[in-house]
């Protein structure tokens, strides 16, 4: 146990900094794997169109990485171990990463892309674990947003440095260069990350909660990334609308991140003082708007404020959110309850592209934000009454 209950763990940073080197590979892999893709043949469709290409590969990772959380994080829990789930996920990711260079086919990139999924959905259930059993109650918001930022920065800046290396060298050197710095986050995990433990049973406190009250929780964040993500399938009609280009349209796509990245630590911190549910409540009604708004924009200037909001939004649904649900563990089965809302997550990344691609593109362009936005509202309404927090204690690793 800590000696001071609302300071953070040391350990806590060390896992930030050691995981930073992994985040910004996978940020790298995020702009490289969609064009890389486009070149490859494809066997079974001799003339799939080049942006259908890249939304396979894209879609693949995500699928697997969400519907494998949950079966790692049960596994997790049932086993007691965390720092085990994050070496032998970092050891696949880095040798799949030092593969890509050798694949020849759209079919043999999506299964790498595919093991990816599942190798990186073996280590965030572990990570949240390890991110709970190093923080209390107290100071849990700020300790998720600490965690969160860091994560954010090195991804945001990965698509940066991606184009950097595609403008001076090779698809293949990115490779690499990814599967060096996985390497140098597992040795980091390895030699510097210890493993945590969950609190002592407390059979009184243990259970504050239903399994179904982390599914309201996962179908909030699912319908926040959708309504995140919904633009990047848009960002060719954006470009024909607003007549603007694709450095304008970078900027607002980056101007999430950045946001979010700001305001994620102090949301936490606030969360640590007013009731997370409230908090979480008022991101996802001002997102709903922020939505719509995305819809109906004239000048780009406009798309990129809106996507401002969008980020500062986001901080203040996902850092208490998640907050609120290790909270809502008291400790206990953290890896298996947490992966519910992780995956969620990770499937609204993969599903907002597709929502907004099919509706924009078969119906009209503002349809997908008025559907999304009517269901970010109905994942506040579910919250607002199926989320009780009266009975939350605090508890201590």
């Amino acid at each position: 146990m800590r000696e001071n209950q609302h300071s953070i763990d040391r350990q806590l940073y060390i896992l930030s900094f050691s995981k930073i080197f992994k985040d910004l590979a996978t940020g790298m892999l995020l702009f490289f794997i969609p064009l890389y893709a486009a070149r490859l043949d494809v066997g079974i469709i001799a003339e799939m169109p080049v942006v259908l290409k890249a939304g396979i590969a894209t879609a693949a990772f995500g699928i697997a990485n969400s519907l494998s959380q949950p079966v790692m994080g049960r596994l997790s829990d049932r086993l007691n171990r965390r720092k085990d789930f994050l070496v032998v996920g970092y050891v696949i990711y880095t040798l799949l990463c030092l593969s890509y260079p050798y694949t020849s086919s759209l079919e043999s990139l999506t299964l790498l892309r595919v093991i990816q999924g599942i190798a990186i959905g073996a280590t965030v259930p572990a990570i949240v674990a390890m991110v709970t059993h190093l923080s209390t109650s107290s100071v849990r918001g700020q300790a998720i947003g600490i965690y969160s930022s860091l994560r954010g920065f090195a991804f945001g800046i990965g698509s940066i440095i991606a184009g950097g290396i595609l403008a001076i060298s090779s698809f293949d050197v990115g490779f690499y260069i990814c599967g060096f710095l996985v390497l140098v986050t597992l040795i980091l995990v390895q030699f510097f990350v210890k493993e945590t433990a969950p609190p002592p049973k407390e059979p009184e406190t243990v259970d504050h909660s239903s399994q179904k009250e982390y599914y309201i929780l996962a179908i909030a964040i699912f319908m926040m990334m959708v309504g995140i993500t919904i633009v990047l399938s848009l960002l060719p009609a954006y470009q024909q609308r607003l007549q603007t280009g694709e450095f304008y349209l970078s900027l607002a796509v980056s101007a999430y991140v950045i946001s979010r990245i700001v305001f994620q630590t102090p949301m936490g911190i606030l969360s640590d003082r007013i009731e997370r549910k409230w908090i979480i409540i008022s991101g996802i009604a001002v997102n709903a708007l922020i939505v719509i708004g995305l819809g109906y924009v004239i000048h780009i200037e406009e798309l990129i404020i809106l996507r401002i909001m969008q980020g500062i939004s986001m901080a203040a649904v996902e850092t208490p959110l998640m907050a609120l649900a290790v909270d809502m563990t008291g400790g206990h089965s953290t890896g298996s309850r947490i992966s519910i809302i992780t995956s969620a997550q990770a499937a609204g990344m993969a599903t907002g592209p597709l929502f907004g691609g099919i509706l924009a593109g078969y119906v009209s362009f503002e349809t997908p934000f008025h559907i999304c936005a009517i269901l970010i509202l109905i994942s506040g309404l579910l919250i607002l009454k199926g989320i009780h927090t009266e009975n939350l204690q605090e508890w201590t690793p």
